[in-house]
């Protein structure tokens, strides 16, 4: 009984030093959260040019950096994971991306009221930078209280 134990007491143990290990891995390099928030940016800021290939473009060169950005991020974790359904902390973040997709598309409302139907031109900019910046930031937020639930389950 006793050796019986003690192996499912080591494999216990090897199974927690294997998640510790995988909860330190899935924190993406702080560039990955830049180039993400600047991709997105840069998008959302292009119809500001009132221009179809711009805006084209900025579509184009959003759909190649995300999909980089992915590839690259699997390759430095290996693995990939759904912000939508994160297990431990689950409830936190959904409520947490509830809150910043309202934050985000009232934000994109307002540039576009004011970029195309009040005439103020670079407004879609100025939406396009702030929602970038928190893009980023909350990239990487989300990614901290995933990994803080993973761990916290050790």
């Amino acid at each position: 009984m006793e050796s019986g134990e003690h192996e499912a007491r080591f494999q216990l143990d090897a199974l927690q030093a294997d998640r510790a290990a995988l909860a330190g891995r899935l924190v993406q390099p702080w560039w990955w959260d830049v180039a993400f928030g600047l991709l997105l940016a840069g998008f959302i800021g292009s119809y500001s040019s009132h221009n179809i290939w711009v805006i084209g473009a900025a579509v184009l060169l959003l759909a190649l950096g995300m999909r980089w950005l992915i590839a690259t991020y699997q390759r430095i974790t290996g693995t990939w994971w759904d912000a939508s359904k994160v297990g431990p902390v689950q409830d936190r973040v959904q409520r947490a991306l509830r809150r910043l997709v309202v934050g985000y598309f009232s934000l994109l409302a307002l540039g576009v009221a004011l970029e195309f139907l009040l005439d103020v031109r670079g407004a879609m900019i100025g939406a396009g930078v702030v929602m970038g910046v928190a893009a980023g930031l909350s990239s990487r937020w989300v990614t901290r209280i995933y990994v803080a639930g993973l761990r916290a389950q050790l």
